[in-house]
């Protein structure tokens, strides 16, 4: 069976569960690994690693796979072996980051869609006629600012952002910036704000990185783009020694 080594750029929340995603090693593209549930999502069982712990951002992962499973919505879907626990590998060194992280960024940075459109979600019928090229992107997004709101008494988070000439305004399923940002008041910060309140460690308000993946079709018959994970350039480097 074949097996993929990929950093890991998303590990975020989806219906009970999680969809995890990441860059291949040899800077072949995106794989999402998912499992044989109807809608593939990924539970404890299936992504929890060999020492009991979850991936976490920038992990190098080795995942076994059974066969592809693309579908016009997300065509870098293949299914995992349940039977093979995943392997934690380290993290990626400058070299690796330089070949593979920096030109998936390098091609968004004045991309005039995002995902196809320029809008937050694109219609499941208009995906099944003309089936989207990729349904992952890692951007380096302009202007970034994070909004606060409530609905029904829970605290919704979203991303508001400049890439290209356009304006996006997307909700966020990275588990963990979700939980830091609800304990702010509800409103609208920027970047710089945001990190003074959190007191976040070596983050730079122009440095965020953010991967966008496009979700399962909802009720109303469209897939939505998700921010799906929150880093820092600043950050990584300072994980990584860099």
């Amino acid at each position: 069976m074949p097996s993929f080594e990929i950093i890991c750029l998303a590990n975020s929340i989806k219906h009970g569960g999680r969809c995890i995603a990441g860059l291949k090693t040899d800077a072949s593209g995106w794989l999402r690994p998912i499992s044989t549930t109807r809608d593939g999502t990924l539970y404890e069982e299936h992504y929890t690693l060999e020492d009991g712990s979850e991936p976490q951002l920038f992990d190098v992962l080795r995942i076994e796979c059974t066969q592809p499973y693309p579908s016009c919505h997300q065509p870098e879907n293949w299914v995992i072996n349940d039977r093979r626990q995943w392997q934690r590998l380290g993290k990626p060194d400058l070299a690796l980051l330089r070949r593979v992280i920096n030109p998936e960024v390098m091609q968004h940075r004045a991309a005039k869609t995002l995902l196809g459109n320029t809008d937050a979600k694109i219609a499941y019928d208009i995906l099944q006629t003309r089936p989207i090229a990729a349904s992952l992107a890692l951007i380096k997004p302009k202007s970034l600012s994070w909004r606060i709101i409530d609905i029904k008494q829970s605290k919704k988070i979203k991303s508001c952002f400049k890439l290209g000439n356009s304006c996006y305004n997307l909700p966020v399923t990275d588990p963990i910036w979700r939980k830091q940002l609800e304990s702010l008041e509800v409103g609208e910060y920027t970047a710089m704000e945001v990190i003074n309140q959190l007191a976040l460690q070596h983050f730079e308000p122009d440095q965020f990185l953010l991967t966008i993946s496009l979700s399962e079709p909802f009720d109303d018959s469209c897939c939505y783009k998700l921010v799906a994970a929150v880093t820092n350039i600043n950050v990584i480097k300072h994980e990584l020694g860099i």
